[in-house]
């Protein structure tokens, strides 16, 4: 009898060292959070139409040193892995083939919240995000309406508030003074 050995393309569950996690294949819904790789909540319809419209606003205000993107991951820690649904990132340092970014590239953090990673966005990312010294991060409620908090890191790297900004209003914060989103264009309703 023949045994084929098929190779783990996934950990999910498993503790790894950094190094091991480093080499599985690239995968978008997947962390690493204290070792442990986690399987990311399935995105609802919202969500993904948000981040699409949310991309294409800020990649058309966008200075030309910085980069939109989408799921990419960001290196917080040697045991702490996350992909923010959308970034901004200073271009200088990023090739094709990046598949991972520092903290210190990124601008802009942004969380959508859907249903299975409600605590995770409003409660774990920020603290991380805000140890790992991103200076701005924005977390989208997209539940009845879309709402945007807006937060930019403060003293003790700890977020304080920079804004909330719902339907009717236009996203503008101190410190990313090329932004002007109104939130109608994230609904559809632009």
């Amino acid at each position: 009898m023949t045994t084929l050995a098929v190779p783990v393309l996934d950990a999910i569950g498993r503790l790894l060292t950094p190094a091991e996690y480093d080499a599985l294949p690239a995968n978008p819904r997947r962390e690493f959070v204290d070792g442990l790789v986690r399987m990311m909540a399935t995105p609802i319809f919202g969500h993904q139409f948000v981040s699409h419209a949310l991309r294409r606003a800020l990649d058309d205000q966008c200075p030309k040193d910085l980069l939109v993107t989408g799921e990419i991951e960001v290196r917080l820690a040697d045991l702490q892995r996350r992909v923010p649904d959308v970034l901004v990132v200073r271009a200088a340092g990023v090739t094709w083939r990046t598949g991972r970014v520092l903290p210190d590239q990124v601008v802009l953090a942004v969380e959508i919240v859907s249903p299975g990673s409600e605590s995770t966005d409003r409660v774990d990312k920020p603290i991380e995000y805000a140890r790992a010294g991103i200076r701005h991060f924005w977390r989208i409620e997209v539940e009845s309406s879309v709402v945007v908090h807006a937060f930019r890191l403060g003293s003790g790297r700890a977020y304080v508030q920079a804004g909330v900004f719902r339907v009717g209003d236009t996203i503008t914060v101190s410190g990313l003074d090329w932004v002007s989103v109104p939130v109608n264009d994230l609904t559809g309703e632009g």
